[in-house]
């Protein structure tokens, strides 16, 4: 649910991560319309996938997925806050890495 809510903000809005001065190109990239409609499919895949019956294999590619977006996307607001004026990490940063700890401890302790 997390990474559709997180496509549709990126769809929404046209700028949600700013770019420091100093930070790498590809951080201003990462919010634009391909990224959040490959967000907004992979967030559907898993909602859908989830209604029915969710055996070893479906739950290993979901928690691949969802595995790889939110810490490909821990990695770039990490780099966004570590390139900004003040070096103290965002509500958004913190808030991904805790999304990042749930799937983590949902892949490995619950049951297909």
């Amino acid at each position: 649910m997390e990474t559709l809510a997180l496509g549709l903000i990126f769809l929404g809005t046209g700028n949600f991560i700013d770019r420091p001065s100093a930070a790498p190109t590809f951080i201003a990239t990462v919010d634009d319309p391909p990224f959040a409609i490959a967000l907004i499919i992979i967030g559907l895949y898993v909602m859908f996938s989830c209604l029915g019956v969710l055996t070893k294999s479906v739950k290993d590619i979901i928690v691949f997925l969802l595995l790889f977006v939110w810490t490909f996307y821990l990695i770039i607001f990490a780099i966004h806050d570590f390139n900004a004026p003040v070096l103290m990490p965002k509500f958004t940063t913190i808030f991904i890495l805790f999304i990042d700890i749930r799937i983590l401890f949902e892949a490995f302790w619950s049951e297909p």
